[in-house]
């Protein structure tokens, strides 16, 4: 009954967002109070079959539909080799790989840097994280007071709120993986 419960709170409430109805409307929609909709979206309601049909009718959608566990997506991405921005006279350069989604609050990116680029990044949003992997080369990060050398298949994980940077040191490409991470 336990998973019961869950798949018919994720329904409700993927339904209610796809349609951008606020709990309020849903209650009046399906006579159901607006606490107990959002007991049963959290899964910490058992509700009764009057109630599941309620709901159901009040949405104009089946029955069967709100007991259904919900469905996964795949998304399959990869990266456009003509498809970048650039700076620094096109020596650094950006593919977006993920594209930031609201509800994932993340988005992912493949950076290619030439030989001796620095590129400076102007500081994120209060909470703003930056998760850097260096994929082939080498990469100097700095922000704030860290300084922070990585080697190929090392990760940084920092608080990008203030100005930060990337540097090749070497004499070929690196390729870095960046996602970041808005909170």
């Amino acid at each position: 009954m336990e998973r019961m419960s869950r798949n018919i709170g994720l329904q409700l409430k993927k339904i209610r967002k796809e349609r951008s109805l606020s709990l309020d409307e849903v209650a009046k929609a399906t006579d159901v109070s607006k606490a107990q909709l959002a007991q049963i979206e959290k899964g910490e309601a058992n509700p009764t079959v009057s109630t599941i049909w309620k709901i159901a009718a009040g949405l104009k959608i089946s029955f069967s539909s709100l007991l259904q566990p919900p469905k996964i997506h795949f998304q399959k991405y990869s990266v456009d080799s003509s498809t970048y921005v650039s700076e620094e006279n096109g020596k650094y350069r950006v593919y977006s790989i993920i594209p930031y989604d609201p509800e994932r609050g993340w988005e992912f990116y493949k950076i290619e840097m030439d030989p001796g680029v620095i590129h400076k990044s102007e500081a994120h949003t209060e909470g703003v994280v930056e998760t850097i992997t260096v994929f082939e080369g080498q990469a100097v990060i700095l922000c704030g007071e860290m300084k922070e050398q990585l080697m190929e298949g090392e990760t940084l994980v920092f608080s990008a709120n203030q100005p930060h940077q990337y540097e090749n040191p070497t004499n070929s490409v690196t390729v870095l993986y960046l996602i970041i991470q808005y909170r």
